[in-house]
């Protein structure tokens, strides 16, 4: 059976999650999240994708983007770079099969107040789990000014 085609809206911003399969830590070091990030903003240009703001916990990351003018690039820029972790890490840690539980999620904010109630969700997850005070004492933890 195939799965479900997904619709995306141009110039629309999205919350994109996933997490580790089994619920597992997938970002072990440092190192693994800079990894990660690096492929973010090495695919953000060539599938027109701005990245609003993001938060990589260690079982987990979180993502608030804004489609281009092809919202099907969405899709396109999130298998580059699930893909490409998923190598990195698998291959870091001599390890094969899957990283991230599943594709990942992503959620439509179509009002402006969904959108702020997003980016503090995020923003708020390590403080949340306890790790710091303030959203902005965790460093994989970032707000792009401007992009809202």
């Amino acid at each position: 059976m195939s799965r479900k085609r997904r619709n995306y809206i141009a110039n629309s911003f999205y919350h994109v999650y996933n997490r580790g399969n089994n619920k597992n830590t997938i970002f072990r070091a440092a190192s693994d999240k800079q990894t990660f990030l690096n492929l973010l903003y090495k695919y953000n240009k060539e599938c027109d994708i701005k990245i609003v703001t993001y938060c990589i916990m260690e079982t987990h990351f979180h993502l608030i983007i804004r489609t281009g003018k092809d919202p099907k690039l969405l899709s396109k820029f999130m298998q580059k770079v699930c893909t490409g972790f998923a190598m990195e890490i698998n291959r870091k840690y001599q390890k094969v099969g899957h990283v991230f539980q599943n594709r990942y999620n992503s959620n439509y904010l179509q009002y402006k107040k969904d959108l702020r109630r997003a980016i503090a969700y995020v923003q708020r997850n390590p403080v949340h789990e306890g790790w710091v005070r303030k959203p902005s004492d965790y460093k994989w933890n970032k707000r792009e000014r401007g992009q809202t």
